[in-house]
């Protein structure tokens, strides 16, 4: 059976713009903001031309390719640690990939990969790997690794597993461009004209 996730972004406040309730706050899909992804050709070129590769980083994307087949933007990015040193987080999340694949807990056909996570854990981040789908993120407030989730009703697991964007490098975009934008309105930082556009969507309501 194909599981039909529920949609959604975890996402932190935009200033005065968006408000959160906490570190995190879950916000509808359709209340986010549509963004240009002409640019999404898989290189992150609109992130830093000409990225290089970093070799470490690039082993251990191979060895996770030995056991499942990885969408190229995927291995392009984790690739580079210049390019995951361009994402800012203002709630100190870490790219941290997974070794291996593990199972989905719902849907044992398909298979997930690990790439980043809050630093305490409040929110993980997994690339959704089902066969004969494009892949796409699921976010989770719960740790989808562990031994034992089998046990766990399976409404309760769908219920927090989160499809947040469509595909890897959608994903990367918003979040790179919301943690930019936490840190223009909240301390200063200087904004761009793709930022102006992003918060015009709540402010202009």
């Amino acid at each position: 059976m194909t599981i039909d996730f529920p949609r959604g972004w975890w996402g932190t406040d935009l200033g005065s713009a968006r408000a959160s309730m906490g570190t995190y706050e879950l916000y509808p899909t359709e209340s986010l903001p549509v963004v240009d992804e002409s640019r999404f050709d898989g290189t992150f070129a609109w992130l830093v031309p000409d990225a290089p590769h970093d070799p470490l980083r690039a082993m251990d994307v191979g060895a996770l390719a030995a056991h499942v087949e990885l969408p190229p933007a995927f291995k392009r990015f984790m690739s580079s640690q210049v390019l995951m040193d361009a994402i800012p987080s203002c709630t100190g999340c870490d790219f941290d990939l997974a070794p291996r694949p593990v199972p989905s807990p719902v849907e044992p056909e398909a298979q997930l990969v690990r790439f980043l996570r809050d630093q305490q854990d409040a929110v993980i981040w997994y690339l959704y790997l089902r066969p004969g789908v494009e892949p796409f993120v699921i976010a989770s407030p719960w740790l989808l690794e562990i031994v034992g989730l089998e046990e766990v009703d399976p409404d309760t697991l769908i219920a927090n597993m989160v499809h947040a964007a469509d595909g890897f490098e959608q994903f990367i975009h918003r979040f790179w461009l919301e943690n930019s934008l936490w840190f223009s309105v909240n301390e200063g930082d200087e904004s761009t004209d793709e930022m102006n556009l992003y918060l015009a969507h709540y402010t202009a309501a």
